[in-house]
């Protein structure tokens, strides 16, 4: 078996790998471009089909052939790439765990579904592999069962009534901040513009208007409940509803003390399920890589669309209160 790297270094010279698939190159054509030539303007790829990109077009004639060079070469010969985790990448198809195998027509599928390229959808499902092989060991190793998450609480929460709750969970957003709280269906009409309010308003109301919010705020005179409505000011909520209140604690810690994502604070939802506030992630590239590895772990990823409705504390459900059981100080 070859390595595919070294037969693109052969065709287009030194490679700076961003990825085990992917990085930036001198373009073939350099020579023909009309417009000055960035460190970044050519990019050669050796997954699927193996690609050179280069943002000039003057050079297209030279890239063409280069392209053509490149994919004859690596299509002749039986190549594989050793990959985080003990995979392996031979020829295209990503060779997961106890042997399973990925093809490169899947992978490529997957990245066009989620708009972006194969290197980034092949570094992700990397990274599903070795959350799947970490799981045990992740609720081993922080296990945080509900009685001692409670017991944890740098500041004594739990016991408050609905109205303390509710004002309490408010300290968590800037004064600014326009917050929806409503039911799940309050989100679409003019009408709904009093489910969309300033922190400042909140405090005076309550929670009476409905059982559910947002981990994002949303532009002053929103009266839809939407990512494109969302200001910037977000947390990141975390739940599972195939985890128990004693499992899903772990993943919580692992956020927290492993890869140093802040916890604000952890909610009793009143039913099956706990919620943990998070810091959001600080880049989409970020968000995609915890949003693969969570998935894994059993968390839903319909969280990480913002707008999404999660359980406000304060309110009632089925007769049980809604509460904070977590705050950080």
């Amino acid at each position: 078996m070859i390595d595919p790297k070294q037969i693109a270094a052969c065709v287009v010279g030194a490679v700076d790998w961003q990825t085990e698939v992917s990085g930036f190159c001198r373009c073939p054509g350099e020579a023909l471009h009309t417009h000055k030539t960035g460190k970044k303007d050519c990019r050669v790829s050796v997954d699927g089909a193996p690609t050179i990109y280069c943002f000039h077009s003057s050079c297209a004639p030279a890239v063409t052939v280069a392209n053509h060079k490149l994919r004859c070469a690596i299509g002749q010969n039986p190549w594989e790439l050793k990959l985080p985790g003990g995979m392996l990448l031979r020829n295209g198809d990503v060779l997961q765990a106890g042997g399973a195998v990925l093809p490169r027509e899947v992978v490529q599928a997957r990245a066009r579904a989620e708009g972006r390229d194969a290197g980034e959808q092949l570094a992700l499902e990397t990274l599903r592999a070795v959350a799947e092989r970490f799981k045990p060991e992740l609720f081993e190793s922080f296990r945080w069962p509900f009685a001692q998450i409670i017991e944890d609480s740098p500041l004594l929460v739990s016991e408050r009534d609905a109205e303390d709750q509710f004002r309490t969970w408010l300290r968590l957003w800037p004064a600014h901040c326009h917050v929806w709280i409503g039911d799940v269906y309050s989100s679409g009409r003019p009408e709904h513009r009093t489910h969309f309010r300033p922190v400042a308003e909140w405090y005076q109301i309550g929670p009476a208007m409905g059982n559910f919010t947002c981990g994002a705020a949303f532009k002053p005179g929103s009266y839809q409940r939407s990512n494109a409505n969302c200001d910037g000011t977000r947390f990141l909520v975390v739940e599972s509803d195939t985890l128990a209140k004693d499992e899903v604690g772990a993943i919580f810690a692992y956020l927290n003390r492993r890869l140093r994502f802040n916890l604000h604070a952890i909610i009793d939802t009143a039913g099956k399920s706990l919620h943990g506030w998070f810091d959001a992630p600080r880049s989409p590239r970020i968000e995609a890589q915890l949003k693969a590895v969570l998935t894994v772990f059993g968390c839903d990823p319909k969280l990480f669309t913002y707008s999404q409705p999660v359980r406000v504390p304060g309110a009632w459900r089925d007769g049980k209160l809604q509460r904070i059981i977590w705050l950080r100080s």
